[in-house]
């Protein structure tokens, strides 16, 4: 066998020994992947609320990013003095990129030009003009419940 032929065989063969593994992490799931292998009814109700997640995930992660309602993805997390759930809008609306959490200063951070927010959402230092987007958030037993819509 030919050297070239013998290379891309094997290269061939691991691809194909990636396949399965690669299909599986684009398995799509109703629920976000956590520990907890409670499935959470996510039907958004008649009163728009949905629930996202679990206190006892919330606990367990210290935060619960729900991507299903793109473009409008949703953060999850308890404020670090008052222990209020809090759901926001986790992307800047100034370009769309992903804040950052810096538990130090207490702020939401753009990592793509720099503005910061309160933990409440709030715009504290642009480029941005406008602050986070906050969701009404409400518990019902154990489940977080988020108005996204």
């Amino acid at each position: 066998m030919e050297r070239r032929y013998f290379i891309s065989w094997m290269t061939l063969s691991a691809i194909a020994s990636l396949l399965p593994a690669g299909l599986s992490a684009c398995e799509s799931s109703d629920n976000p992947p956590t520990g907890d292998t409670t499935k959470i009814d996510t039907t958004i109700r008649e009163d728009g609320f949905q629930a996202l997640g679990t206190l006892g995930q919330l606990k367990e992660k210290g935060a619960i990013i729900d991507r299903r309602n793109a473009p409008k993805p949703v953060l999850i997390f308890r404020h670090p003095e008052t222990q209020v759930v809090t759901a926001l809008n986790p992307m800047c609306p100034h370009q769309g990129c992903t804040v950052e959490f810096f538990a130090d200063e207490k702020i939401f951070e753009c990592p793509c030009h720099s503005s910061q927010f309160g933990l409440d959402g709030e715009l504290l230092k642009g480029p941005s003009e406008k602050p986070l987007l906050s969701f009404p958030v409400k518990q019902e037993g154990d489940l977080i419940l988020v108005k996204a819509q």
